[in-house]
């Protein structure tokens, strides 16, 4: 069998027979015919069951740690992976522990494209439980296809054979994935030929799901960022119009919820809406100041009180409104 993913601590391998079924018997889905590996050290006890097919390969991996572990792994080939956590959560870094790859909770998944490497997978104390699967270069490596869209990351990155990990962002399970696998799970087919075409289908099933999904997440972003763009023009012209706005009056202007809107702007403007308000009013008001225009007239033309005005003025520009104005 290629292995896919290989724990890298042969001092903690069981290869007693014994040993071995009993930890499948033990197992929340002992699945028929797997190839089965087994680790244990202290603190931590891994079981691997996987099916190596031409196209494609797929595992269930059960992590039992009574602390935090850490694991180094060696992934030998480049691969595109599909990592689904049925429960538990899993971190996987660089071999230096530092630099973060992908980190994913339970009922989420993501799309990674890894290359051959050295990497360490972080797990807390509990339980967890990864299932995962390789779709090998002759599925998608074959003739170009419109479902495995090339401009996703991941799918990109495998063809080029870049030499930097590229993971999707995070992906839920809820519904048809988290459905198939766990059917999966309980019934893998109790003959090689029933398994070939049940894993066949659950892995190309997840692999276009995957890419839909993600497809949907790009094209959520676009458009958040079209309406944060929005909203921030909107803002603009009422504070230059000396008009009253607040995050409030522009989630009601674009009709979406007030925590919606602080969620949209501060993703795709950098800073949150509040404080962008905050600015625009300051700068808008030295402005004023600078042309001529009294503080207390300035500061009814930007909708604050007079003491407001000289509270936030100061503490921006290090002098009050009326000594900003003499100098100006």
């Amino acid at each position: 069998m290629r292995l896919s993913i290989h724990i890298d601590r042969p001092d903690a391998r069981v290869h007693d027979e014994a040993t071995i079924g009993a930890a499948v018997a033990r197992s929340a889905y002992p699945l028929p015919g797997a190839e089965v590996r087994y680790w244990v050290g202290q603190g931590w006890q891994v079981l691997e069951q996987g099916y190596d097919l031409p196209d494609v390969y797929v595992c269930s991996i059960e992590v039992e740690a009574m602390g935090d572990t850490v694991l180094p792994i060696r992934c030998p080939q480049h691969d595109l992976y599909g990592f689904y956590v049925v429960a538990g959560s899993v971190s996987l870094s660089g071999a230096d522990e530092q630099t973060v790859v992908l980190r994913t909770d339970a009922g989420h998944y993501r799309l990674s494209y890894l290359p051959a490497a050295a990497y360490t997978c972080h797990f807390a104390a509990g339980t967890h439980h990864i299932f995962y699967f390789v779709a090998k270069g002759t599925t998608l490596l074959r003739e170009p296809s419109a479902e495995l869209s090339e401009d996703i990351a991941p799918v990109k990155a495998l063809k080029a054979r870049l030499t930097a990990p590229a993971v999707s962002g995070g992906l839920s399970m809820a519904g048809m994935a988290d459905g198939a696998i766990r059917r999966f799970l309980r019934y893998p087919g109790t003959t090689y030929l029933r398994r070939y075409l049940t894993i066949q289908v659950l892995t190309m099933t997840l692999l276009l799901h995957a890419c839909d999904a993600l497809r949907v997440q790009r094209a959520a972003g676009t458009v958040g960022l079209l309406l944060a763009g929005r909203m921030r023009m909107y803002i603009d012209e009422h504070i230059a119009d000396g008009e009253a706005v607040d995050a409030a009056s522009v989630a009601r202007h674009f009709e979406v919820s007030y925590a919606y809107a602080k969620l949209i702007f501060r993703s795709h403007m950098g800073r949150p809406i509040g404080g962008y308000i905050r600015g625009c009013k300051l700068e808008q008001a030295r402005r004023l100041l600078e042309a001529g225009e009294s503080p207390a007239r300035v500061a009814r033309y930007v909708c604050w009180t007079y003491g407001h005005l000289n509270k936030a003025f100061k503490a921006r520009y290090g002098v009050p409104p009326g000594s900003y104005r003499a100098s100006s």
